[in-house]
C-alpha cells in the first residue's frame, strides 16, 4: 500500500499597493469626518455658552442698596434714591432695571434731560419693555422743545426694527445661522449628497444675509451714529466747531440727536428734522452702558 505524502501548500503574504491606499484614503476619510463633527460641535458649544450663559447674580452689597433706593423712593425722598440708583447703574451698568427706577426718580425731581437719557439706556438693555417704553414717551411729553422726525419711512422702519433687538441678540441670530449654514455645508460633506441644503439652501443663505446686514446695522447704529440727549436747559448749535463760529439753531434739554462727527471738545449733531449743527461735549450726554 503506498501512502501519499501530503503536500502542504506555502501560503505567501502578498502586499496590493492599491488596497494599502484604499485603507489609508479611508482612514483619511474617517479622520476628516471626526475633525468635521468635532470642529460642528465646538461651534455649536460656542454659540450654547454665549446664549445660555446666565448672568452673575447681584452681590449681598447691591441687593441692600437696592432695597435701600427703593425705600426712600416709595418715602418721597427722591433725591436720595436717585444718588443711590446712580451708584447702581456705576457698579453694575447692564442691568436694566437700575436705569429705569433712576429715570423715574428724576421725573419725580423733574430733571426730565436726566431721565429720558436713563430711559434710553433702559431699553438699550430691555428694548422690548412696554413700562420703559410708556414711560420715556410720558417724559417726552412734558418738553418744552421738540423737534419733528421728517424722516425718511423706510429710515424710521430700519431704526424701529434694529431697536427691538439689543447688540448680543442681533449677534446671537446671526451667529445661529451661520452655525446651521455651515452645519449644512459637513452634512452635505459627510453624505456626499443635500440633506437639506437642495430645498433650503437659498432660504438660510437669504436669512445669513439678513442677520449679517442687521448685525452691520446695529453695529453702525450703537458706534457710528451715536445716539445722544441735550442736558442743557437751552443749548446753542453752531455752523461749526468753534464759539466764533455763527449759531445755526438752538435746542431744547430732553432733545434726541445723532452724533455724526467729533472734532476735539466739539460734536456734530443731527436732528430728526434733518438740521444739523456742532456742539460742545457738556451739551449733549450718549446714550451708552
Amino acid at each position: 500500500m503506498k501512502f501519499k505524502i501530503p503536500r502542504h501548500k506555502i501560503q505567501t503574504i502578498t502586499h496590493d499597493p492599491q488596497t494599502n491606499s484604499r485603507q489609508l484614503n479611508g482612514q483619511a476619510f474617517w479622520n476628516l469626518k471626526i475633525g468635521s463633527l468635532g470642529f460642528a460641535g465646538c461651534l455649536g458649544f460656542g454659540i450654547w455658552c454665549f446664549v445660555f450663559m446666565p448672568s452673575a447674580c447681584l452681590g449681598a452689597e447691591t441687593a441692600k442698596v437696592f432695597q435701600e433706593a427703593n425705600t426712600s423712593y416709595k418715602t418721597g425722598d427722591y433725591a436720595k434714591a436717585a444718588g443711590l440708583y446712580e451708584s447702581l447703574t456705576l457698579q453694575e451698568p447692564q442691568v436694566a432695571a437700575f436705569y429705569y427706577d433712576l429715570a423715574n426718580a428724576y421725573v419725580r425731581l423733574g430733571k426730565w434731560s436726566r431721565a429720558i437719557l436713563n430711559y434710553e439706556k433702559a431699553l438699550r438693555l430691555d428694548p422690548r419693555n412696554a413700562d420703559v417704553r410708556e414711560n420715556l414717551r410720558y417724559a417726552r411729553g412734558l418738553l418744552e422743545y421738540r423737534a419733528e422726525d421728517t424722516r425718511n419711512g423706510y429710515l424710521k422702519a430700519t431704526e424701529a426694527v434694529l431697536k427691538y433687538m439689543t447688540d448680543q441678540e442681533v449677534l446671537i441670530a446671526a451667529f445661529s445661522i451661520l452655525f446651521v449654514f455651515l452645519s449644512g455645508g459637513i452634512l452635505y460633506f459627510l453624505n456626499g449628497r443635500g440633506v437639506f441644503w437642495n430645498p433650503w439652501q437659498r432660504f438660510v443663505f437669504f436669512l445669513l444675509l439678513i442677520a449679517t446686514l442687521a448685525a452691520v446695522g446695529k453695529q453702525i447704529q450703537s458706534h457710528v451714529i451715536r445716539d445722544a440727549i441735550v442736558m442743557q436747559k437751552e443749548c446753542e448749535a453752531r455752523y461749526g466747531p468753534s464759539e466764533h463760529d455763527q449759531v445755526a439753531f438752538r435746542m431744547g434739554e430732553g432733545i434726541k440727536v445723532f452724533v455724526m462727527d467729533r472734532r476735539e471738545d466739539w460734536n456734530r449733531v443731527l436732528l430728526t428734522n434733518g438740521e444739523s449743527g456742532w456742539v460742545k461735549d457738556s451739551a449733549i450726554a450718549e446714550v451708552k452702558v
